[in-house]
């Protein structure tokens, strides 16, 4: 039975994924930066029957990251297993967005990885187990009015690479997942240029994946201890696609910009 820790899984596709793995018998810790929501989630889990542990924690600190592995070890003996997926999104013009805009995404969505990562790896070490690193389909390329995103789990990848090189042979799995549009919740927001929460904007031009599919792909890589997994259709044929033919992304791109503004800018 696997000791696992999903960042951000008080709500959303974090939440999901930690239910997936209770009902495959993992014990979950918890995580999330709203103590109420995180009572409230376990106390939801532990009522189905499953045994959960929560930590509250901003992963954007890095003594905080420290504290958050610390509990799991406490909690349960071991760390067999983290899917760092807290995140946040963002979207609008460069060159609107704010310095502290710049900062906040990049410190949840990068260095909150780097983090924990870094103080998950000798637990990680001990029990020869997964680190998962969940990224975008917008990490492949650098998407318009939503670059800041974009490029911030785009350095997922990079890290991801040069772990699995340095990391060969000693029995710890590094994976990375690229997930596509998801069906989220009406509530989801996204930072916007200035900092401010806002809506995610109509993406009825997108096919959505379910989180519940999403997140039974996140368990094959993790029981297949895959290097790499890209999520739905789409996902796949865009892979394919910038690695042999990029310049027709980009077309599209250029013809599609208005459309993307409305989706990060939907007030414009």
């Amino acid at each position: 039975m696997s000791h696992t820790l999903v960042t951000g899984s008080t709500a959303g596709f974090g939440r999901e994924l930690a239910f997936q793995l209770c009902t495959m018998g993992a014990k979950v810790v918890l995580n999330g930066r709203d103590l109420k929501r995180l009572e409230e989630t376990a106390m939801d889990f532990q009522d189905a029957g499953f045994q959960v542990a929560r930590v509250v924690g901003d992963i954007s600190d890095p003594e905080a990251c420290r504290k958050i592995i610390d509990h799991c070890i406490v909690q349960f003996g071991r760390l067999d297993i983290l899917v760092s997926n807290a995140g946040v999104g963002s979207g609008g013009e460069f060159s609107k967005t704010t310095p502290e805009t710049f900062r906040r995404v990049f410190e949840i969505n990068t260095l909150g990885t780097i983090y924990l990562t870094h103080f998950a790896l000798p637990h990680i070490q001990e029990t020869q187990g997964s680190i998962i690193f969940i990224s975008s389909l917008a990490g492949f390329l650098g998407l318009p009015y939503s670059s800041l995103y974009s490029s911030s789990k785009m350095a997922l990848t990079a890290i991801a690479q040069a772990l699995q090189v340095e990391w060969k042979g000693t029995g710890v799995h590094i994976g990375i997942a690229y997930v596509g549009f998801l069906k989220n919740s009406e509530e989801k927001r996204v930072l916007g240029p200035t900092g401010e929460l806002q809506p995610t904007g109509e993406r009825k031009t997108f096919r959505l994946q379910s989180m519940d599919k999403a997140s039974r792909a996140i368990i094959r890589l993790i029981q297949k201890r895959k290097g790499r997994m890209v999520l739905s259709t789409m996902g796949r044929i865009l892979y394919v696609v910038l690695r042999f033919a990029p310049w027709l992304i980009r077309i599209i791109l250029m013809n599609t910009q208005k459309k993307a503004r409305k989706i990060y800018e939907p007030g414009n």
